[in-house]
């Protein structure tokens, strides 16, 4: 889930920055949103212009070609879209924007470049894209190599403010997880589903606890929300099909708030 948006005419932002190419030819291609070529954002912190922590570091980068300013290089008019090579679907993504922007003129892509993280039942993992960008103008090239990180978020999201109404939507519906007899005698309620999941075993398989904090590997809430191995089925019921919940299934963000409750040590607040 890599995205950048069409062309946008621009001067390169005053943060721009060379991606270690010859000097001689820095200009034909540089890059604003980022400090360095090579950049680290954790999800959901200051640089991460989505604003919030759901799986993906959105980095502010634009691409800019055609850059004037940059010392010891002339700015002139490119052979064509620079190419780029490396990390999928980060790579195909730049790609595109750059394709989309007139090779003779001064211009830069929209920010925003999106790095999912590596979100399975092993955990949250931070994921590393490694970009090779190549310029050319008069028979000259640019090659730049950039490195952007996207860590895990380390703050954990509330459980009454931003887990619990998830909850509420997708899973403690009737005939599922709430009333008197709700489903695997897990109620999923508010005010119930702490004392329901945390450092309780499940009832689908005994030998696995369903929340234990900040064990995503070894929670049996986050299988069963991420894709369980066991044979039962994916939570929402339903899932990915037809749920019977009439909140629908969990998104992406939403899965990847519980996920952060979990690791985060599950706290109770």
């Amino acid at each position: 889930m890599a995205a950048l948006g069409g062309a946008a005419l621009a001067d390169c932002p005053p943060d721009c920055v060379a991606g270690g190419g010859p000097a001689a030819t820095d200009c034909f291609v540089a890059y604003g949103g980022i400090p360095a070529a090579t950049t680290s954002c954790t999800d959901g912190t200051a640089c991460d212009i989505d604003g919030k922590a759901n799986g993906v570091c959105t980095l502010g980068l634009q691409a800019c070609i055609n850059v004037p300013g940059i010392a010891g290089c002339t700015a002139s008019t490119l052979s064509g879209a620079p190419t780029i090579k490396g990390t999928a679907p980060a790579a195909a993504a730049l790609a595109g924007a750059l394709a989309a922007l007139d090779p003779s003129a001064q211009a830069c892509t929209p920010p925003g470049l999106a790095l999912p993280l590596k979100i399975s039942p092993a955990g949250i993992k931070k994921t590393v894209a490694r970009l090779s960008v190549t310029a050319t103008s008069g028979g000259k090239k640019d090659k730049d190599r950039l490195k952007l990180t996207c860590e895990p978020s380390t703050t954990a999201p509330s459980l009454s403010g931003d887990v619990q109404p998830i909850l509420t939507a997708k899973c403690a519906i009737p005939t599922c997880h709430s009333g008197p007899s709700p489903s695997a005698g897990q109620s999923l309620e508010a005010g119930q589903s702490y004392g329901s999941d945390v450092n309780v075993h499940s009832t689908n398989n005994p030998k696995l606890i369903r929340v234990v904090p900040s064990s995503i590997k070894k929670s049996y809430l986050a299988r069963k929300i991420l894709g369980p191995t066991d044979g039962t089925a994916l939570m929402p019921q339903g899932c990915p099909g037809a749920p019977l919940s009439p909140g629908g299934c969990l998104t992406d963000d939403e899965k990847a708030t519980i996920l952060y409750w979990i690791a985060n040590g599950a706290p109770n607040d």
